[in-house]
């Protein structure tokens, strides 16, 4: 494997890693205008209400709503997470099956030792 080899695998898994970044931010952006969309929408329903039973009835919408923002937002970051993920494995296995360990070990087998024993280790 070439250094120039090396260098194109760690810029491709580097390129992986900021569109999972990107993508995350732009859901994360995303849901944050949402849930500012829910709220101004849920404050806006609840200044006109007399009963506290619909006070409450709204309130429990509101927060239905809320988790059901929260939920999908997990569940897209968890696809990009997932999707990076394999990617970066793809990369990972590629990377190993095109790289040359003799080319960065030394794997010339060791020469043979002499025969001969230490003074020390004859009087056992």
């Amino acid at each position: 494997m070439s250094q120039n080899t090396a260098f194109e695998g760690m810029a491709k898994a580097q390129n992986v890693i900021m569109e999972a970044v990107d993508k995350t931010a732009r859901v994360n952006l995303a849901s944050a205008e949402k849930m500012l969309e829910l709220n101004r929408k849920s404050m806006a329903e609840t200044s006109d209400l007399s009963s506290p039973a619909d006070y409450v009835a709204r309130q429990s919408t509101a927060f239905k709503e809320y988790a059901d923002q929260l939920n999908q937002q997990f569940e897209t970051l968890t696809e990009i997470g997932n999707e990076s993920r394999e990617r970066l494995t793809e990369l990972g296995q590629e990377f190993a099956r095109s790289m040359d360990f003799g080319s960065l070990f030394n794997f010339t087998p060791p020469k043979p030792a002499s025969k001969s024993r230490p003074k020390s280790a004859k009087a056992a």
